[in-house]
């Protein structure tokens, strides 16, 4: 019985937490049980109800924090895991993802036993099996008798295995599931799962590690935190504007202070643990200044300080006139010295 999403199945999506998944899988079997529903199409419906929570717990599998392979169930615990390995970027392992896994296990040949010859030699060709062949002189009562050349004296050659065509492997065996990645992990995580392998009636443990992809401008640290440097505009920089961050999570609105160059935005960051909370985004802005003013940058600038320092009813003009009174004193004093 193969089921295409099991999710569906149970009228969920693959975002459903535990709790949903038996929630739907106990809603479900108590409608179609074939002892309360006298419908034919009951037993099927319930077989694909209890294989879809069957599929569902061996994908999700069990979490590991301490980078460990062992096997989720006991009863696997003398079975040898399929080891898989699959690269996340930063906000699929911030935000939990569904991927699917699949692979070959790789096969010899059991005709041959790996060595890619045919198990039974077969006649030499030159010498008919005899091993030796006659070498014709001028006098043919001369002729005498030579090693074969061509299987060394043996009578018999190897020839490439028919059943692998000379490679030694079998066709290899592949295997297929779909696994949740939980929110927070962590590169060099393992996460565990039961996946069937085409050819085998049961099914296999199978340990997916975690690599997470070097991100172009977030950073992860050890306790969650993600940093980001931005660059701004140095004049929006002093003028406080608003700007959009980038986060694990999407774009974040933050207010640029003049004079501040870190930020920290709540709950941005990177999960503490699964189902754990988020810590945060630390942000580093990079005001960007003109190395050259243009003229008509030079003038704006000009009404700018007029406007600043050379309005009287501002605190600004009001400091600068006292303080250029006290300068106009101290360069009077100054002369008379």
């Amino acid at each position: 019985m193969e089921i295409n999403d099991p999710y569906r199945e149970l009228g969920l999506t693959a975002e459903a937490t535990d709790t949903e998944v038996k929630a739907a899988w106990r809603r479900l079997s108590a409608r179609w049980h074939p002892d309360r529903n006298a419908s034919p199409h009951a037993v099927h419906r319930i077989q694909r109800i209890n294989r879809a929570l069957d599929e569902i717990r061996s994908a999700r599998g069990r979490f590991d924090h301490d980078h460990g392979a062992s096997t989720p169930d006991g009863d696997a615990a003398d079975e040898e895991p399929l080891d898989h390995s699959i690269s996340l970027t930063l906000e699929e392992a911030a935000r939990g993802c569904v991927r699917d896994v699949q692979g070959e296990i790789p096969r010899t040949c059991e005709a041959c036993s790996a060595s890619g010859v045919a198990p039974e030699p077969v006649p030499c060709e030159h010498c008919g099996g005899a091993g030796q062949v006659r070498q014709n002189l001028w006098f043919p009562w001369l002729s005498t008798s030579a090693q074969c050349g061509a299987c060394g004296g043996e009578g018999a050659t190897r020839v490439p295995c028919s059943t692998c065509d000379g490679s030694g492997q079998a066709a290899p065996r592949r295997y297929k599931c779909r696994i949740r990645i939980p929110a927070g992990v962590r590169d060099g995580h393992v996460l565990h799962a039961r996946v069937r392998v085409q050819g085998d009636e049961g099914k296999q443990a199978l340990n997916v590690r975690v690599s997470l992809v070097p991100h172009e401008f977030f950073v992860l640290q050890e306790d969650g935190a993600v940093k980001v440097e931005v660059p701004v505009d140095g004049f929006a920089w002093v003028a406080g504007r608003w700007i959009d961050v980038p986060t694990p999570y999407g774009a974040q609105q933050m207010r640029l202070q003049r004079g501040a160059l870190t930020y920290r935005i709540r709950n941005q960051g990177f999960p503490v643990g699964p189902k754990g909370p988020r810590a945060d985004c630390l942000v580093t802005v990079v005001p960007l200044f003109p190395r050259e003013v243009t003229a008509r940058q030079e003038a704006w600038l000009d009404k700018l300080v007029a406007s600043n320092t050379g309005d009287a009813s501002t605190e600004a003009g009001i400091r600068a006139q006292a303080w250029a009174g006290t300068m106009a004193e101290w360069l009077g004093r100054s002369r008379d010295c």
